[in-house]
């Protein structure tokens, strides 16, 4: 039987189906030893935020209301993040290869590496950070305005925004990688310089001819050789829905998003 399963789902989704099913996952991978790598997209644009954030601090909720953006608390920690036009990756794994010897800092660079490999392979110079002063992680900056340690970078500005959740059996990872930005959004909803944001990000229509599918298939052609397998096809079905259903509720409400 497989232990990897690939989720690629090009229809964009509301915010509260992408958490719900990014959480399932999750909770899967306390079920049994397995793995899964998803890539999805946003039907709106969405400010999303670090499970620890104060959404009225992170986030100016009345500009997103007003341009009809929606917002979402993750599950994972991390800053506040734009999702518009981009593809979005979720790793979720109970493998022995996060948790044999490996804490959370050394899990997220492993996915890290991947991330960078795939990108490489398309031409792209793309470096793991060394991060950014302490204060920032901090701050209630956002979260492509600085990089964080072994996140991602082209020419000196992040390309890649991840964060992860991880418990004794299992981990979440996901993240956001920009095909392009609408910085002015981006900088109303988050409280911050749109021209700073410009100076600290950068895009893959701003470093890359190549397509958004080539990069998704860079991607999963990179975690099948870190899995040293394949990664078998997977959609969501009718036995799912009951617990993503559940879930979904959970991340439409602002009890859950608005909760700090």
């Amino acid at each position: 039987m497989p232990s990897w399963f690939l989720l690629h789902e090009p229809e964009p989704l509301p915010a509260a189906e992408n958490m719900a099913r990014d959480e399932y996952l999750f909770n899967l991978c306390h079920e049994k030893k397995c793995g899964f790598l998803r890539l999805y997209a946003w039907k709106k644009p969405t400010f999303s935020i670090g499970v620890s954030q104060k959404a009225g601090r992170a986030l100016n909720l009345d500009f997103i209301r007003g341009r009809d953006c929606e917002y979402v608390r993750r599950l994972t920690g991390g800053k506040a993040v734009l999702h518009h036009r981009e593809i979005t990756y979720a790793v979720a794994s109970s493998e022995d290869i996060f948790f044999k010897e490996h804490d959370l800092h050394q899990s997220y660079m492993l996915i890290s590496r991947v991330l960078v490999q795939a990108i490489r392979s398309l031409g792209v110079d793309a470096v793991l950070s060394r991060g950014s002063a302490a204060e920032l992680s901090r701050s209630h900056n956002p979260c492509f305005s600085f990089p964080t340690p072994h996140e991602i970078e082209v020419g000196g500005k992040k390309i890649v925004g991840s964060a992860q959740k991880r418990d004794k059996q299992a981990l979440l990872q996901h993240g956001s990688i920009p095909l392009a930005m609408d910085y002015g959004l981006y900088a109303g909803g988050a409280n911050f310089p749109a021209a700073a944001l410009e100076k600290s990000m950068t895009t893959w229509g701003d470093i890359s001819l190549k397509g958004a599918d080539e990069l998704k298939g860079a991607l999963a052609q990179r975690f099948r050789e870190f899995t040293a397998g394949e990664l078998e096809p997977l959609d969501f079905n009718a036995d799912d829905m009951p617990r993503l259903d559940a879930l979904r509720e959970k991340y439409a409400s602002d009890a859950w998003n608005l909760s700090l």
